[in-house]
């Protein structure tokens, strides 16, 4: 059986979100961010160097007129890194950090390999970053075909759909449902231990 759900954008957190990734932006950043007027609709901020910042919303892009320089974008993975880069390798290694918040950083630059591995990541030369933002019962719908409420689990399940589209944001919820318990579906909840 194929289901299609989406999570519709009533959002929570507008500009506290974009708030939370600009405090880890050089003050001359953040000025030329905030005046492009895109703050309650940002889901990501692209940082290259030697170009210049894009804020891409659902609808539209927008360059910010301010050219990176590599070290700009060091200063914002240390502060990222709280101030210990070497800490953070083996999620550098991943291609990303996730942030307080649910916020994530994909990170751009040469790989470095070691038997089919990735151990390093030189020559940083980008920082994406997407926004995460909380929707409150994006799941409702989703959730009667995913819940097992005779064994009290759910059903394997595949969440598929291009990117921008609410994957993460309806995972989110659902498993903030699931952990909580859904008393009106009586479903007790589950968490990663076991069944309770």
């Amino acid at each position: 059986m194929t289901m299609f759900f989406y999570c519709s954008q009533k959002r929570k957190k507008g500009v506290q979100a974009v708030e939370e990734i600009l405090d880890f932006f050089p003050e001359v950043l953040k000025q030329k961010i905030r005046q492009a007027g895109m703050e309650n609709k940002v889901e990501e901020i692209r940082i290259r160097v030697a170009k210049p910042v894009i804020l891409k919303g659902q609808q539209e892009e927008k360059l910010v007129d301010y050219i990176v320089s590599t070290d700009m974008i060091l200063q914002i993975l240390q502060k990222i890194c709280e101030n210990s880069i070497y800490s953070y390798q083996n999620q550098i290694c991943e291609g990303f950090l996730t942030l307080k918040g649910g916020h994530r950083v994909g990170i751009t630059g040469n790989a470095v390999m070691k038997d089919g591995k990735v151990i390093n990541i030189s020559y940083i030369s980008g920082l994406n970053f997407r926004i995460a933002r909380q929707v409150l019962n994006c799941s409702n719908k989703s959730l009667p075909y995913i819940l097992d409420n005779i064994h009290n689990t759910i059903f394997t399940t595949l969440i598929i759909s291009p990117p921008g589209l609410g994957k993460t944001t309806l995972l989110r919820d659902i498993i903030r449902k699931i952990s909580n318990g859904i008393p009106e579906m009586n479903f007790r909840g589950i968490t990663c231990r076991g069944r309770r």
